[in-house]
């Protein structure tokens, strides 16, 4: 099923913008009281997320309502320990909860009250309120610099209780956006493969961005793999087997529905969705005066003839088209080993960008098209890690150094994060996130083998 959309209203009296579909956005009975908020330039509050001092950030708990069911108030709890992650993984902000902040005494006077949450060494609050209409859960969150007082950003949201966590997810974005200029990541999703059912299968899997609400979206009761997004997320299209050879195939989120894209004599491999969201890449072996190779190739959703773009007598595998529509990364072996070359969309225009390692494979855009992450396999020729290619400056820089091995990686849609399949020491295979730096990792798999994760693109 595809994530819900979002309704979002500028309301020019009041700070409360935002609502969850299908919830109508509202304004309380509070919001023309409360003072404009002000910008980040105004108050040179704005943040860098690979800045080395984060912001100390107070998220106290919020008042439950009067009367308020049990499964509301479990709502409420899920949305908060939701907001509080969310905004700690961003790594712009240290973030008090509770568990500190509960031993203040409030006095119920604003001024005060802020001026205890910057006692505690805070620079910033966040302060939220719950209300309820009806069947509806609201959220109310203002956020205060806590050096002037001030009010800087005010957000309402509604929804019902089993939207709590995207109500949190939509927040932690929204505030990432005021101090940085840029949108986050908690509304994305990444879709993987696992084999977690057993029946000697691999499935199609989706996943919110921090591992929560795995669900899977095939059933062939066969071998699924190498998903990849549209960039509207309105789909995928994926390799499988289920009908004997390898094809490849689409999914439409929003019906289920599942339909051949590439399904021929010839097998069809690495799926990569470019930005028109029509036109599919792909690879395939090619025999001709009796020698076989594999070469890349396109074609659109609608079923036309695919074209062949690549001719080499190596191995042309994993095209991606870049952000822009104008270029395909891809791997090859036609130097001898496999290496990562970019080339224009009809071949020409041919570029070898690799040149450290003797096997480099699998890469994929950073949003800005400006740099290339990939998979190096290691000198001794037992494991890969995760490398990064700067197209401008020609930098290549290594994110992982092991244990263990780490491939398929790709950016997410803010180019910060990376999401990846990691193997460590003999264990299953799990998928990961780290930084764009590679300083900070975090697994959010764990049930079976997962692999070949891919980042969404916005919703919207």
């Amino acid at each position: 099923m595809r994530v819900p959309a979002l309704s979002i209203l500028a309301l020019s009296a009041a700070p409360w913008l935002l609502a969850v579909a299908p919830a109508q956005a509202q304004t309380g009975p509070e919001a023309a009281a409360v003072d404009s908020p002000r910008s980040p330039s105004d108050l040179e509050l704005v943040l860098e997320p690979d800045a080395a001092v984060r912001m100390n950030l107070a998220v106290p708990r919020a008042g439950r309502p009067p009367g308020a069911r049990p499964e509301f108030l479990d709502a409420m709890d899920e949305l908060e320990q939701t907001l509080r992650a969310d905004l700690a993984f961003t790594q712009l902000f240290d973030v008090q909860g509770p568990e500190i902040l509960s031993v203040i005494r409030l006095s119920g006077d604003r001024a005060r009250d802020l001026e205890q949450y910057r006692a505690y060494g805070n620079e910033v609050a966040l302060l939220t309120e719950f209300k309820l209409n009806g069947d509806q859960l609201i959220l109310e969150g203002r956020v205060y610099d806590l050096a002037s007082g001030q009010f800087i950003l005010g957000k309402r949201f509604s929804g019902g209780i089993d939207l709590a966590r995207r109500i949190a997810h939509a927040l932690s974005d929204e505030i990432v956006l005021y101090f940085t200029g840029r949108r986050g990541i908690a509304m994305t999703s990444i879709a993987f493969v696992s084999d977690r059912e057993g029946q000697a299968s691999k499935e199609i899997f989706l996943m919110d961005y921090d591992g929560h609400a795995q669900r899977r979206i095939t059933g062939h009761i066969s071998t699924s793999l190498s998903p990849v997004w549209a960039v509207d997320g309105s789909g995928l299209a994926y390799l499988s087997y289920f009908q004997g050879r390898p094809g490849v195939y689409w999914a439409d989120l929003t019906t289920g529905r599942k339909t051949p894209i590439v399904f021929e004599e010839q097998p069809a491999y690495s799926p990569s969705v470019c930005p028109d969201g029509e036109t599919v890449l792909f690879s395939r072996p090619v025999r001709r005066s009796g020698k076989s190779s594999t070469e890349v190739f396109s074609v659109e959703r609608g079923g036309d003839t695919p074209r062949q773009i690549t001719r080499s007598s190596g191995e042309d595998t994993n095209p991606e088209c870049s952000p822009d529509g104008s270029r395909i990364a891809f791997t090859s072996s036609r130097s001898g080993t496999p290496q990562i070359y970019v080339m224009d969309m009809d071949g020409s225009d041919l570029q070898r960008v690799t040149f450290k390692g003797r096997y480099n494979e699998g890469a994929s855009w950073h949003p800005d098209g400006s740099k290339l992450v990939y998979a190096r396999r290691t000198e001794r020729g037992d494991r890969f890690d995760i490398a990064v290619v700067d197209l401008v400056t020609d930098q290549d820089q290594l994110l992982t150094t092991g244990p263990g091995s780490h491939e398929y990686p790709t950016f997410s849609p803010n180019g910060e994060w990376v999401v990846y399949e990691s193997r460590q020491r003999g264990r299953d295979r799990q998928i990961f996130i780290m930084s764009g730096d590679g300083r900070y990792t975090r697994q959010v798999t764990t049930r079976g083998n997962n692999y070949s994760p891919s980042w969404s693109g916005y919703f919207d």
